[in-house]
């Protein structure tokens, strides 16, 4: 129960990990207050004093309680790493949609100056890479056997694949699937689709696009969501890159068979949108 969170503080050399039942959905807010205060609500106390187990308050208790080890990415709603040593932020949460997304972390890179400001694209995945952590433990059991690309209504969708065939023709897939589905995307199974739409326009800016070149033999991705491990052992019939939470990329591949709605003004200068921690290193 409740939207669950884990923060990471690392200072002069100590890593802390900490846990809070109601943080996943307000990571944004908490860091907007900036490095010291944002670290001061979110460094996990030891020893932490909530209230006493199996009552309503603790139900409803806000504090970040020190733990062990990071949960599992179908549990973990949101999180942030500070790295005062590194001078380094992750972080990551659910949002309603494409402006409130770039609106959140434009609001990030505003309120850190001087800081390396990076959304976690594959969510507590990526602060278990940071750490140097092993992230087997934390993929979901449940991660797609295959990649149907269920078809969403033209108007309608949370994704769009975007193929460029050899022939120089190309395909728009809009789809109900969530970024997880590119664990099992190859080259074979896009070649297996049928005609997609020659063009697309859409009332919303879609949650995750995909563009596959079959004659460059590339792939480009970007999303506002978690990719839950999708990308840690990409196919190696592609090259791929990771757009971040940029949509623009695909827009420019698609050469306006893809419409969208005019995108936020906050993302003309948000260069830090395309720069994710993937390959997923420290």
């Amino acid at each position: 129960m409740g939207d669950p969170a884990n923060y990471v503080v690392i200072e002069r050399g100590e890593t802390l990990l900490g846990w809070s039942r109601w943080g996943g959905h307000r990571v944004v807010a908490d860091l907007r207050a900036g490095p010291e205060a944002a670290t001061e609500a979110l460094r996990p106390r030891r020893p932490a004093v909530p209230p006493p187990p199996n009552t309503a308050e603790a139900l409803l208790w806000s504090g970040v309680m020190p733990v062990e080890e990071l949960m599992d990415d179908r549990s973990c709603i949101g999180g942030a790493l500070i790295d005062h040593d590194r001078r380094e932020l992750l972080a990551f949460e659910w949002f309603e949609d494409y402006a409130m997304f770039v609106d959140g972390l434009a609001t990030l890179v505003e309120a850190w100056p001087g800081w390396r400001v990076r959304w976690a694209y594959d969510g507590v995945l990526d602060l278990a890479a940071y750490l140097g952590h092993d992230r087997a433990p934390l993929l979901r059991p449940d991660r797609p056997a295959d990649a149907p690309f269920l078809r969403a209504p033209d108007d309608e969708c949370d994704g769009v694949l975007s193929v460029r065939r050899r022939d120089g023709a190309l395909d728009l897939y809009p789809t109900f699937d969530d970024p997880s589905v590119l664990a099992v995307v190859t080259a074979a199974a896009v070649d297996a689709l049928g005609p997609g739409l020659a063009e697309l326009t859409l009332p919303e800016v879609p949650r995750w696009g995909l563009h596959v070149d079959r004659a460059a033999r590339t792939a480009g991705l970007w999303t506002i969501d978690q990719l839950n491990g999708a990308l840690i052992d990409p196919p190696a019939d592609w090259t791929w890159q990771l757009w971040g939470g940029d949509v623009r990329p695909q827009l420019v591949a698609c050469a306006g068979a893809l419409q969208v709605p005019p995108l936020p003004a906050r993302l003309r200068g948000l260069d830090v949108i395309s720069t994710a921690p993937w390959p997923n290193t420290r």
